[in-house]
């Protein structure tokens, strides 16, 4: 009996203490997320509470704020991010930017599928770039794993209103993308599991679960945890102030727009090919300069339709609509003197975004197609991201989706 109680005992103490940390950490990220101004949180494009995160994101969502998903065009590179314009107190919605390098679809539809299904009327924004579908095999392994997320990943496959052929087919591709899993060893087992509808693996599944409800509490409070450091760091409301007076006037933001496009670039346009490209000149400076023979025909090789990628659209926009979300779905234009000297021809990019067209047509969604602007002089502050002219044209029709 003194045997089990030394057991029993340090269990016990450890559940209590985990428990009151849990209700420790709700109730004051509760509290800061009211006292809180959140609009360095809102800027930050590297923040783990929006990439990785739940409890953040399902507070912004509450308010009805719009989550614009894309990739690293959410850097904060021009005077014309979304957060300049949603996030200043001139519009009715603020906007959840969440995207860095290497985010695509799957990670997308990992965090629309965490978000709380008591909230109502949910706004998503996907950015969606043609790069994502140069690569056959869609993200790669390392970059999934960079951005993988595991709360994120348990709330998806827990969530009642995903059907279980979508959950089934995420499922499947974490399985493919968590090979040499590292930290996410546990995910990759449990996707692993999930897949598999054997004896054997429903005997594991039994097995396994009391461990696992234990795991996901513990990437829970993480979250939490990590939600705590992140506002607690925070300024009060009272202590700043990030808003602008007035409405926004598109026509006055579209020529600052071009005004800062033309310093950015230069006097001089530089050259790829004999063509000029209207693109920032230190990017052409860093990548492009002197790499003509590089650069001919480089992307030859690739196929934009047969790429993984598509499969992984096929499970965002099936999440979106297993939750009742509309999306607007937004198509990025690379740049058209580029992609026609590396080997991508107007051709190949035409037949690829009829592709994604017919993919998403089935879908209720909002479609801003921005693809006749590759070759509109600043749209595009390097050959694939949008710049001062591009997110202006963006913003405002968002504005008018959102707002009107």
């Amino acid at each position: 009996m003194k045997k089990l109680k030394y057991i029993i005992l340090p269990i016990l103490i450890a559940a209590g203490f985990t428990f009151g940390l849990n209700q420790y950490l709700n109730k004051k990220n509760i509290e800061m997320l009211h006292t809180k101004d959140l609009y360095m949180t809102l800027h930050d494009t590297k923040s783990l509470v929006k990439d990785k995160g739940v409890f953040v994101n399902n507070h912004l969502m509450r308010d009805g704020d719009i989550m614009m998903l894309g990739s690293s065009e959410l850097s904060h590179s021009t005077k014309q991010h979304p957060d300049y314009y949603f996030n200043t107190g001139r519009t009715k919605n603020g906007v959840i930017t969440i995207g860095r390098a290497y985010t695509q679809t799957l990670q997308d539809a990992s965090i629309v599928g965490s978000l709380d299904n008591n909230i109502s009327e949910k706004k998503v924004v996907l950015l969606l770039s043609m790069q994502w579908f140069m690569d056959k095999e869609g993200v790669s392994p390392h970059h999934f794993q960079t951005r993988f997320s595991p709360i994120q990943f348990y709330r998806f496959l827990d969530n009642p209103k995903i059907s279980d052929d979508v959950k089934h087919r995420y499922a499947k591709r974490v399985n493919e993308l968590l090979k040499n899993p590292g930290e996410y060893r546990d995910e990759a087992l449990y996707a692993k599991m999930y897949i598999d509808k054997s004896f054997k693996a429903n005997v594991m599944k039994t097995m396994f679960s009391p461990y696992y409800s234990v795991r996901e509490s513990m990437v829970a409070m993480k979250d939490k945890g990590i939600s705590y450091k992140k506002l607690d760091s925070m300024y009060d409301k009272d202590e700043v102030n990030y808003n602008i007076k007035g409405k926004i006037n598109w026509e006055e933001e579209m020529k600052k727009a071009q005004s800062d496009a033309e310093k950015r670039v230069g006097k001089k346009a530089e050259v790829l090919g004999g063509d000029r490209l209207y693109i920032d000149k230190g990017y052409y400076k860093q990548y492009i300069r002197n790499k003509d023979d590089y650069f001919k025909n480089v992307y030859n090789y690739v196929d934009l339709n047969s790429s993984k990628e598509f499969d992984d659209l096929s499970i965002f926009l099936d999440t979106c609509k297993d939750l009742g979300i509309k999306p607007t779905i937004v198509l990025i234009p690379g740049m058209n003197e580029f992609y026609d000297y590396t080997g991508i021809d107007k051709n190949e990019r035409t037949e690829f975004f009829d592709k994604v067209r017919k993919t998403i047509n089935p879908y209720e969604h909002n479609l801003v197609d921005l693809t006749k602007n590759e070759v509109r002089r600043y749209y595009l502050r390097d050959v694939m991201h949008l710049g001062t002219v591009g997110w202006v044209d963006l913003c405002s029709q968002v504005y008018d989706i959102y707002e009107r």
